[in-house]
């Protein structure tokens, strides 16, 4: 098993990384798992000095002499720990692991810039083909982004990267009455060459005020189909009255922590209340799988023309057992609307106003059109694109208070 001092040597170098979530805290580290993997040795190590426990996935590979573009953890009498993430013979190993043919990958890179996983691109005959997920922190159960890509590359939807394959791993967990976890470690997909990503392009489309809607009604088709795929090819669930009180005591208390510390949310609680009851009185769709983050982050324009869908992960704050839990679809249009009228506002120009509101109505008309969509009812939608304004209210007014007045905006025209 690690010893003390190199354990103390790999804990610093993941304390120092961009994936790592406990800034707040001063780690604990302990390996809960090491074993071969590949040409490396794959570590589990579990912070356990925040509030809530974090298992990490750190593959490390060993070289007598460090090569160029080794990120380099510890060095020692046996010579130098690096990340293996960067090493091809450990990458093109994930690969195989997974059962792809790996016979005509020449090669591995790093996309840099990742906040919470690691990206690697490999390329087949001198075009990159493939990327690899590798996910930082582990989660018992299967990752929703494996399983609903999976899903919908396997229903033949056009508007997601095909799915190739996918690794899983086990770990002690003394928690679970069968003694271990089992998780995904990394996942493989199709790689999208010279895509950029929506909130580029809206944002320098908002910026010139140039007109933005039939992209946005591409989008409301994207999204609407591939809910309409998820509904027909994962499990779903009646919002029945269990569902219906837990989702009305999550509003309330969003909207009592934001009346707290935000007084102009104060001043609209009682409206923004009043609308919260009248949507839970509405009949409800089924709940299904969904996006569960969705904003224009997280779409892809591709260079022949239409979006893909990527990074089915969820709300990172979320528990990843509730990630996977049916939830409502207008949810994800909700958080797309709200996404316009980010990108309006950071383009700060002029008419910011009339062009988010243009790009709204064309991806609601557009979703609502396509054939197979969840119903939206105007009421619930209403809802919670103000549950999401207020949470961005509390957000702001904590991080950003310039901003503060984009939320406010938000929760007025839902309240209009």
């Amino acid at each position: 098993m690690t010893d003390e001092h190199l354990l103390r040597d790999i804990g610093a170098w993941v304390a120092r990384q961009r994936w790592y979530a406990g800034k707040s805290h001063e780690p604990r580290f302990r390996v809960l798992d090491e074993r071969p993997a590949s040409a490396a040795t794959r570590y589990l190590l579990m912070d356990d000095a925040g509030s809530l426990p974090t298992l990490y996935n750190v593959p490390i590979a060993r070289r007598a002499t460090p090569e160029d573009g080794d990120e380099i953890i510890a060095e020692g009498p046996d010579g130098y720990l690096v990340d293996a993430t960067r090493h091809a013979d450990f990458t093109i190993g994930m690969l195989a692991e997974m059962g792809l043919d790996v016979s005509g990958v020449t090669g591995s890179r790093v996309l840099t810039g990742e906040q919470s996983n690691t990206s690697i691109v490999f390329e087949q005959d001198g075009r990159p083909t493939i990327i690899l997920k590798l996910f930082r922190t582990l989660h018992h159960g299967e990752n929703p982004d494996v399983t609903v890509q999976r899903a919908l590359s396997e229903a033949g939807s056009p508007f997601v990267p095909r799915f190739f394959g996918s690794i899983d791993a086990e770990w002690p967990d003394v928690g679970r009455g069968s003694g271990v976890a089992r998780g995904t470690l990394a996942f493989a997909q199709e790689f999208l060459p010279g895509v950029r990503d929506g909130w580029a392009i809206a944002l320098e489309a908002a910026r010139e005020e140039r007109d933005f809607t039939t992209e946005s009604r591409e989008l409301g088709i994207a999204v609407a189909r591939v809910h309409a795929a998820l509904g027909e090819t994962l499990e779903t669930a009646e919002a029945g009255p269990a569902v219906v009180a837990s989702t009305a005591t999550a509003w309330r208390r969003r909207l009592e922590t934001a009346a707290a510390e935000v007084p102009a949310v104060a001043v609209r609680q009682s409206a923004i209340d009043t609308l919260y009851r009248a949507a839970l009185d509405r009949p409800w769709p089924r709940m299904q799988r969904i996006h569960g983050d969705l904003h224009l982050g997280q779409v892809l324009a591709v260079p022949t023309g239409g979006w893909r869908i990527v990074d089915f992960e969820g709300e990172p704050l979320r528990p990843m057992e509730e990630r996977a839990i049916p939830d409502l679809a207008p949810r994800d249009v909700a958080g797309m609307l709200r996404s316009f009228d980010y990108a309006g506002a950071v383009g700060a120009a002029p008419g910011a106003a009339a062009w988010a509101s243009a790009c709204k109505e064309a991806f609601v008309e557009a979703y609502a059109d396509t054939p197979g969509a969840v119903e939206l009812d105007p009421v619930l939608l209403s809802a919670l694109v103000l549950d999401k304004a207020v949470y961005e209210s509390i957000y702001e007014a904590r991080n950003r208070p310039a901003w503060l007045a984009v939320p406010l905006a938000g929760i007025d025209a839902a309240l209009a």
